[in-house]
Formats: C-alpha cells, sequence, structure tokens
C-alpha cells in the first residue's frame, strides 16, 4: 500500500466510521477493488485505521472524558456514564472478541451483510421517525448490557458498529443526538480494546509510514465528520437520510451478488 492509497482509506474510514454502515466493510472493499489488496491485507488495514478515528472521538469528547475521568475521585459524582462506558464495554469485549477472530480467519459474502446493514438503517429510519423529544434519558445498566451487545455484533464482517449501536439505543428510547453521542463515546474504549486484542494475538503491530499517514488522515476526517453528524442529527426530518442510505445500501448489496 502506497501513501495515496493509505491518504484515500483514511479518508473513508473518517466518515464511515461514524456513519450507520459497516466501515471496516467498505474500507475493505475499497482496499480490495480500488488497490488491488487481498481481502484479509485490506481488512487489517481498515481495523489498523480506527486508530486515527479513536484519536479523533478522544478530541472531540475531551471534556466528557474528563468529567468521567474526575468522577472516579468525587465522592458524590455522578457515575452513570462511567459505569454505562464500563459494562457496555465489557459485553462488547465479551461478545465481538470471539466474533472479530472469526473475521479475521474466514472470509464472508459482502453483499450477504450489506444487503442486511441496508435492511438495519430502514428500521432505524422508522425508530427516528418515531422518536420522541424531551429530557434527556437516564443512563442504567440494562441500557449498556444492550447497546454493548449491539457492538459487540460489530465483529462480524460488514456489520455496522455505528448502526447496531444507533439502532439499540433508539430503541432504548434516547433521542437521535443521545444515541449518536453515547454510541460514538462507546467507539472509545471499544476500538482502544480491538487494537489492544490484535497486538496480543499478533504478538504487535505491523506498522509502516503509510498507515500512519492513512491514520492521520482518518483522525482529521473523523473529527470533521462527528462535528457534522451531530449538527445534522438534530434536524427532525434526517430519518429521510437514514432511508435513503438505507435503500442505497440494500441496492449496493444486491449488485455485489
Amino acid at each position: 500500500m502506497d501513501y495515496f492509497a493509505a491518504i484515500v482509506l483514511g479518508i473513508i474510514q473518517g466518515i464511515t466510521e461514524w456513519l450507520p454502515i459497516s466501515s471496516k466493510s467498505i474500507v475493505a472493499l475499497a482496499g480490495k477493488f480500488l488497490f488491488g489488496m487481498d481481502y484479509q491485507e485490506a481488512l487489517s488495514s481498515a481495523i489498523f485505521l480506527h486508530c486515527g478515528t479513536l484519536l479523533a472521538a478522544v478530541i472531540y469528547f475531551r471534556n466528557e472524558l474528563w468529567g468521567v475521568l474526575l468522577s472516579l475521585f468525587e465522592r458524590k459524582a455522578d457515575r452513570s456514564l462511567l459505569i454505562f462506558l464500563i459494562v457496555s464495554t465489557i459485553v462488547t469485549g465479551l461478545i465481538g472478541a470471539p466474533l472479530l477472530f472469526i473475521a479475521l480467519n474466514v472470509e464472508f459474502p459482502e453483499w450477504l451483510f450489506t444487503v442486511a446493514i441496508g435492511m438495519l438503517l430502514i428500521v432505524m429510519a422508522a425508530l427516528q421517525k418515531n422518536r420522541k423529544g424531551g429530557a434527556q434519558k437516564k443512563l442504567t445498566v440494562k441500557n449498556a448490557l444492550v447497546a454493548g451487545f449491539a457492538q459487540g455484533l460489530a465483529g462480524i464482517p460488514g456489520m455496522s458498529r455505528s448502526g447496531t449501536t444507533l439502532a439499540a439505543l433508539l430503541g432504548e428510547g434516547y433521542s437521535l443526538e443521545d444515541a449518536m453521542k453515547l454510541s460514538f463515546l462507546m467507539s472509545i474504549p471499544a476500538v482502544a480494546g480491538v487494537e489492544l486484542f490484535l497486538a496480543l494475538i499478533k504478538g504487535g503491530f505491523e506498522v509502516s509510514s503509510e498507515l500512519i499517514v492513512g491514520c492521520v488522515a482518518s483522525a482529521v476526517v473523523g473529527f470533521l465528520t462527528i462535528d457534522a453528524l451531530l449538527k445534522v442529527a438534530a434536524r427532525p426530518d434526517f430519518y429521510k437520510i437514514t432511508l435513503a442510505i438505507g435503500v442505497f445500501v440494500i441496492a449496493l448489496g444486491i449488485l455485489l451478488i
């Protein structure tokens, strides 16, 4: 992989990580069809590029993360977000680790999961349309268990982390804005855990200068994408965009057959 390919894949990762489509699959498919990479190499590169969007999320939500850290030392602090992130991350690891291990060793038909993601997007559009406004919903352990399970399913090739977590959180009664914010925050410990998991099972990373450049590109684009999505999510007709993307993704999946 050369620098141009790394930058292109990094840009794609920076955009798709936060959308309700599988960033791993989109980046892997781009690497495979645009730059001639084999599936396993493309998937491994896609997973490593998550380091860039991880950095973007940490920088964007630095105030929330700082608040979570301070809650450890304040006696009467609200620790609901801390508990939510801990529980959801543990459940994600239990579900996602074996699925990710399988994904790195078995090639799956892209069209099948692409169509599944399209159908999930349509369900999400219906949930968004029927969502109710109002006060911020309180975080509970049950919400964390549901969201963590949904996030763990992203270990399946073609399954979208953002898509599954957003669908789960919308189903739990959160507004789209709150669901997005929680989904983005959940990605931080989850992605860090994935990178650590890969380092352990592979005995370390084979990091190239090209991949580092790709990570920088994904970090910059990822930061801008988070900001744009959280602003657009406040629009009451955002569900129409999700519905249109869902139909498009299903059509793309059919074309891949």
